[in-house]
Order: structure tokens, then sequence, then C-alpha cells
């Protein structure tokens, strides 16, 4: 119902129609009004206007046109009534106008004693026919009442933002409100509820920020992210560095793994006086909450160590020359230790057990005799691989003002103990033995002597915490199993960081309290096999219990294996996923209360790479770490009296976590530059040519009667891993053949099969002749050159002409190559090449052509061995010099 046309009011329930439509009330009103276009009819009477009404209109409006008027209108205003009809309908009236409206609103207005003033008018259009989509029923809601809202800044989005525009607005909600007290209580309000606007801001972009790559800004959500495309964020890793202990004269000691090393603490600790010595006592230094150790550098020994007086100070037999030195690149030496004996010194053979370390290091100058004047670079950490008893009869174990005496007839013999250590730890330098003076000519020694007690340490305290009880009610956990009944434990979070990671052996085995049984060797590995330094147990009241092992990924588990993914973010907070019985397996929930147990290490990164000497004091162990983890039921072992310790060498190694931002550069072009499938022969060898000690690698394709096989040769960087075969022929070894396969395997695609076999070798023979220059002896020219052509590694990091890292599959030999490298022989006027072929065939224009050719799977070798010269024959004559 409309009551007024410039202020409507419109009311859903018209009651005072029901009012009017009474019989016996004096008023009537218009119900509604309907027009209609008759284009057949005469023109006054095509446009027509039907009036309804409540009940039978007057009779005084028939035939009364006067009585109604048209108002309203845009384009077509003051329409006027040609005449009124009556309509078969009695509660009708039909009235005819002079011409049709436009697509406004009119209202007809209707003038009578009879007619109800608020029911005299009604709107409608002219168009209302026209064909529309909408709903012809108008339809009029009440507006809200409005309120004066003010100003606020809609992009306030963090602490900040929230507390000045709350700050803003409370003055114009209270007038009395007054901010400069921080400590009032609507201040502390508003700080609260700017703090929990700041988190729920963040919660609202955090899901679509952490879904892409190009956005995140948490470690773990980009290292999910790079996961995806087969690339892993590292973790950084810790630092590693080797240490060397002197201990005094008494009963042999145990150094177990796991003893803290410190660098200087210049403050007394918790309950001294004084700043403490190199041996800090059992219990004495707290780490948690000493301010005095604070910011040390804590390492810790990553294998345990025999700690003998008598290792303190080794010799290296120089088998009585003067001037000697130990090669770079040598792989044993000699070893005996003196002792004081009256006013000379004992030799006796030092105590040395395969896999301990032993340090080469320069004590004297060598130049002026002088300890001062010794290089501290000169210094090299080796680890035994062999120990031979052996002694020298030429001299007696005697030693007369520091120098070796010749044996007579009773004497006992000089004790040596030879050892021997592995390739990879052969010297990078020589070093010096013994040398003489310039100026007086008086030989000095030992400039270099081996010691022992030798462990290497790593960065990192290992800590021990309780973590939050999974069935405390007040902690968070995802709903239960139904299925199984078990409370899935998604994750734990450690309280400390940052978390070590270290190297870790391949298969590590740990003991019950969650200690590795074994001592951890080869420290020097890639930062991408770093792992998480942390088990978790859990213990039932029952006493049972499970250690609970960290992977890199939980794909390879399943659920029985008992893992767990550490998982380190932005600000270094470690958070350790569980599996969920599917991927991993998930911690289940019994009766009684669960308990869980950490065992990590924290300490990561750059901030381990400190210097040589930096670390200065030992902390003892409890006597629960002085049991040996692989005899749990031993007591504990002897801790040695330690006079001295020495690092020397810097630690090395620590590496930071890896940033998002260097992800981002790195990660999209990863995958491509490192393959992990082999379609093509280059494939092969690619792959083969990434694994360590593979100089050369060739592969083929072979039809093999129904499949194709993948033939892959390989030509090793070190001889030793080929067995030589009767008539020159060689096949890599077992062990690193099946090791090879493995690795190819894994990128072999379905329907070929894979075969490793050594490199076909040829045998050279080669005849030369030298002229030698005047003033040179034949016999040092001919062994410079001999040199030259070996197989061997040479001083100052060169290799002989025939090593095998400098020829490939299908390498031809050169004559001119080897006219050229005897050319630079000091002593060589002149070299002519007599015979150069294979070795079992007989010349085929070899030597006018200037080349022995290979073919593709083919590599010379010319080992020149006497004993067996299948394997390559060097002759080499001489005419001239002295």
């Amino acid at each position: 119902m409309m009551i007024s046309r410039e202020e409507p009011l419109w009311c859903e329930n018209e009651r005072r129609d029901a009012i009017l439509t009474v019989p016996v009330h004096p008023l009537n009103g218009v119900d509604f009004v309907e027009f209609r276009r008759d284009l057949l009819a005469a023109p006054p009477k095509r446009n027509r206007l039907e009036i309804q009404f409540l009940k039978p209109p007057p009779p005084a409006l028939v035939g009364a046109p006067v009585s109604f008027s048209i108002e309203g209108g845009i384009r077509v205003v003051d329409i006027e009534p040609i005449a009124v009809v009556a309509d078969p309908d009695p509660n009708r009236l039909v009235l005819f106008l002079d011409r049709e409206g436009d697509f406004s609103t009119y209202y007809l207005r209707v003038t009578h004693p009879g007619i109800d003033e608020e029911r005299c008018e009604a709107a409608f259009s002219f168009k209302a026919g026209c064909p529309t989509e909408f709903d012809c029923g108008t339809r009029h809601d009440c507006e809200p009442e409005r309120f004066m809202e003010p100003a606020l800044d809609y992009l306030a989005k963090d602490y900040q933002s929230f507390r000045r525009l709350m700050l803003d607005l409370a003055p114009q909600l209270n007038p009395d409100f007054d901010d400069q007290n921080p400590a009032d209580l609507c201040v502390a309000l508003i700080e609260l509820f700017a703090y929990v606007g700041d988190y729920l801001s963040y919660f609202q972009d955090a899901a679509i920020t952490e879904a892409f790559f190009d956005t995140c800004r948490h470690r773990v959500s980009a290292a999910r992210h790079t996961r995806l495309i087969d690339y892993a964020m590292h973790n950084g890793r810790n630092a590693f560095c080797f240490v060397q202990f002197d201990a005094s004269a008494g009963p042999d000691g145990i150094v177990p793994a796991g003893t803290k090393l410190l660098t200087q603490v210049i403050e007394p600790l918790r309950g001294q006086k004084a700043p403490p010595g190199l041996v800090i006592p059992t219990g004495v230094a707290d780490f948690d909450d000493d301010k005095a150790l604070a910011r040390t550098v804590v390492f810790e020994t990553s294998a345990p160590v025999r700690v003998l007086a008598g290792r303190n100070e080794m010799r290296i037999h120089d088998w009585g020359d003067a001037s000697c030195c130990l090669a770079r690149g040598a792989r044993e030496a000699w070893l005996y230790v003196t002792s004081p004996q009256g006013n000379n010194l004992h030799a006796t053979r030092p105590d040395i057990a395969l896999g301990e370390y032993l340090l080469l290091e320069e004590i004297l100058g060598p130049r002026t005799g002088l300890a001062a004047d010794a290089d501290p670079r000169n210094r090299h950490v080796v680890r035994i691989e062999a120990v031979d008893v052996t002694s020298d009869p030429v001299f007696r174990d005697l030693l007369v003002d520091g120098a070796l005496t010749p044996a007579a007839s009773g004497d006992v013999k000089l004790p040596l103990l030879h050892v021997r250590w592995r390739e990879n730890d052969a010297p990078p330098l020589p070093f010096c033995l013994s040398a003489q003076l310039p100026e007086t000519r008086q030989l000095i020694g030992p400039v270099t002597i081996v010691r022992g007690n030798v462990t290497p340490a790593d960065h990192g305290r290992t800590v021990i915490r309780r973590l939050p009880d999974p069935t405390d009610p007040l902690r968070e956990l995802p709903p239960i199993d139904v299925g199984t009944g078990r409370w899935p434990i998604d994750q734990q979070i450690l309280i400390d960081a940052p978390l070590t990671f270290q190297t870790m052996p391949s298969d590590p085995d740990y003991a019950f309290d969650g200690k590795l049984s074994a001592g951890r060797h080869d420290l020097d590995q890639p930062t991408s096999k770093a792992m998480p330094a942390v088990v978790v147990e859990y213990g039932w009241a029952v006493g049972d219990t499970e250690l609970f092992r960290p992977v890199p990924t939980l794909f390879a588990s399943d659920a029985y294996h008992p893992h767990f993914v550490a998982e380190v973010d932005t600000d270094h907070r470690v958070r350790l996923r569980f599996g969920d019985d599917q991927y991993g397996r998930c911690v289940t929930h019994p009766t009684q209360p669960l308990t869980a147990r950490a065992r990590y290490r924290i300490g990561n990164g750059r901030l381990g790479n400190i210097g040589a000497g930096a670390l200065t004091h030992v902390v003892m162990p409890d006597a629960i770490d002085l049991v040996d983890p692989a005899n749990p039921g031993g007591g504990p072992q002897h801790f040695p009296e330690i006079i001295k310790l020495r690092q020397p060498l810097s630690a090395r190694g620590g590496v930071d976590p890896q940033s998002i931002e260097e992800a981002r550069q790195i990660a999209p072009e990863a995958f491509r530059a490192e393959t992990f499938r082999a379609v093509t022969e280059a494939d092969y060898e690619a792959v083969a040519m990434r694994l360590e000690y593979v100089a050369a690698a060739k592969a083929s394709f072979v039809w093999t009667g129904s499949w194709h096989t993948v033939f892959v040769a390989i030509h090793p960087s070190d001889p030793a891993l080929l067995d030589r075969m009767p008539g020159g022929a060689a096949r890599l070894q077992p062990a690193f053949a099946k090791h090879i396969w493995a690795v190819l395997n894994r990128y072999r695609l379905a329907g070929y099969d894979l075969v490793v076999h050594a490199a076909i070798y040829v045998p050279i023979e080669l005849e030369v002749q030298l002229c030698i220059a005047r003033g040179h002896f034949r016999g040092d020219v001919l062994e410079a050159a001999a040199n030259v052509m070996s197989n061997r590694r040479l001083a100052g990091a060169s290799s002989g002409f025939f090593h095998p890292l400098n020829f490939r599959f299908g390498s031809a030999v050169y004559s001119s190559r080897i006219y050229a490298l005897l050319q630079h022989i000091d002593g060589v006027e002149s070299a002519r090449i007599l015979v150069m072929k294979r070795f079992w065939d007989a010349p085929n224009g070899e030597l006018e052509r200037g080349l022995v050719p290979m073919g593709p799977s083919e590599v010379a070798r010319l080992d020149n061995d006497r004993s067996q010269p299948e394997f390559g024959v060097l002759r080499l004559t001489a005419v001239g010099g002295l």
C-alpha cells in the first residue's frame, strides 16, 4: 500500500482494504489499474485503462471523465481521459485515454466524495505488458538504520597498525580515554587485541602465501615445494676438526664418543672461584643456566679413542739418512717411540691399532731448527688401514744425543711399526723429516713427528629433553582414528635450537639409550648427506620403549618403520613430523600414560668454523657415558689423565641452512642439471662419470636376441680396482663392479638389461732412444724419462704420461706428445722412437702415422712391469752423456 508518493511507506499486510470492502461502509477505494492496448478498436477507444475498485464504484463516476486524472510521465505528460464506461465486472470501470504514455510510472487519481483519500490513487505502467524476465511484482524492503561510522584504516595488517587504529578510535567513543599510561587496563587490552589481530591477519594470508613457491615465507613450505621437483633443500651441517690428547704416564684410558670439548672459558663457572682448567670435572658445567658458558662453542668427539702416554709423540724412521722427506702422496711410514733412559733415549714400538688416527706435525723450522719457525700449516691427519710389526737390524734400540746408534752383535734391533694409511689421506704436501742447517751443515731432527691419541670431533652439544606428554589434555591432538583407536602424533617440537645436522653412517646402529653404538668417521661429507642428530624414545608405563629415528622423507617408510622427519623452519625451530601408518609408523596410545624423551644435539652452521687451537677444555664425562655402548653390561671405562689438548687444524665444513631465496634461484633448474633416467648411451656414461673412482665410461646398446642390453665399460681411476687377467686383459673387482651396477640400475629403463665390465685395455710396446747432452749422467736422464713415461703420480702434482687418468676411451697414443714430454727433460738433447705399436700385433704403420689408434671401447695401457709385459712395455736406450 502506498501512502505518500514522495516518501512512500509500503506495508505488506493491507488491513485497510479489508475494512473498506465491507458493504455497509460508505467509502470505496481503488484496488489496482491495468492498461490494455486494442489496435483494432476505433482511435478514441484504443487506449483502455481498466480500474478495479474494492467494491462497486459510485454510479456518478460513469460518464464523468473529469473525475479522473492521469499524473506522472517523463516524455509523455498531460494525458487526458476521454470517456468512462461501465464494465461487466460490477467492481470495474473502463477509462479511455487520448494517448499512450512512456516507460515511466504513472498515477491514476479518482476524485469523488465516496472514495477514500488513501485509496483514491494507484500507480500503473503503460508498458507492463512488454516482455520481461523479471517478476512483475514490486518488492519494497525497509532500509536498516544507518549509523555514522568513524574513519578507520582498513589497510591495518600488523600489530603496530592495529594498535594505532584502536588508540585513535578509543577517544571518539570515549572522550575521557587517555592513552598516555601504558599500564592502563584499556591500553593493555588494546595491545592484547592488536596482538591477536596481528596473528589473525597473518592466518588470513598464510594459506595463499605458503601455497606458492614464489611467495612462501617459511622454510618448511619452501622445502616441501622443492621436494615436488626432486630438489632437497639442505639444512646446513656442523663443522668438524681433529683433536689430539697428551696423557700422563699411567694406565691407559678411553675418551668416549660424545666427550665435550669447549673453547676458552674466561670466567669462573657457577660455584667456582676461578676459571676452569684443562679438564672440567663432572657436574660442574651447566650449559643451560651458567652465563659463563653462554658464548662457548661446544664440540664433541665423534668416535672413542684410546689415550696412551706412549703415543703422545712418535718418530718417523729415516733409516739413518740425512735430509729426508716424506713425499707428497706417501701412504706409509715406519714409527718408533722414545722414552728417557738415563742420559739417552730408549726406543720402543708404538701401540697403534687399525682404524686409529695419527697426526703428522712439523715441530721445527727446517731452515733454522727453531720450534718457533715451524709452519703450522704443515699438519695432516691420516687414518691407519694396515699395521705390521718389524725392526731395523742396522740400528739398536738406544739413541745417544738424540741420534740412532749402529747395532752391534747381541744388541736389540730398533723396533718399528710399519703403518699404512688410506689413499684419500695421503698428505697433499711433503713433510721434512730431517735437514741440515745452511750455515753450519748441522743435522737437525726430527723436524716432523707423529702424534697419536687423535680423534675426530664435530660441532654440537648433546641434550636430553623430555617432550610434552602427548596425552596431556591441554595439548591439541588430531582426532582419534576410529578405525584403529589410536592417536596419530603428527608432530613434536624441540625446545632447543639450532638442531645439529651431521654426517652419519649409512646404517646407524643405536644403543638402548639412543647413542650410536659405533663411532662416526669420514666427517668430510657433502652437506646434502647431513642428517639430523636426534632420536626420540617413547615409553609406556609397562616398561616398553621404542626408538624413533630420523629419515630424509617418509615416502620410503611403511607402517612398520619407526621413523620421523625433522623440519627446520625459518626461526630455526624444529618440528618432528611422524608417520600415519601409511608412510611411517604412527605412535600409538595405550591406556597407560605415554612419555617421550628426545636425545639430540644443538649447534650448527658456520659458527663452528673455529680456528686451530680454539678448543682448550675437556669436560669429564659422566660414569654412564664411560660405558661402552657396544657393551652396555660392562662397567665404566677408565678416563685418562689428560695433560694437554691440541686442535692442530681449523674446524671446517660448517654450512648454514639454505635460504629460501637461494632455493628459489637453484631449485627450478636443478632437476635439469641431473636427470634420474638413462635413455641414450650418453646418459649412462654421464651417470657413471659422477661416481667416485671412475675415470671414464663408455656405453653401447646391443640387441641380444629378444631385448636390448646396455654394455657399460668402466675405466677406473685407481688401477687397484682392476684384477689383472692372463694375456693383458683386466676385469673390475667384484665389489666395485657390483656398486657400479647398482647405481646404474636405478637409471635403467624397463625392457633393457645392464652389463658392467672393464674397459678393453690395449698394451703398448714403446722403444725410445735418447741422445744425452754433454755433461749429464746417462742414468739420471734415463730415470727421469722413465718417470715421465710411467703410469704413476709424480712429485709436484704431476703424473706420468701413461697414468690412467690421462687416457679415455678411444684416445690414441700420439708420438708428438711423447716427443714433447721427453724434450722437456733436462739433459735430453734429442729423442727417437724406434718402436710404437700394440704389444701383441706386428707394426702396422703406427710410426709413419705418428699414432696408435684405439677403438671406441679401448684404453691404452703401459705399466712397464717386467714380470707382466702383457700390460705394456717401455724400453729406453741412450747414447752420449757421461
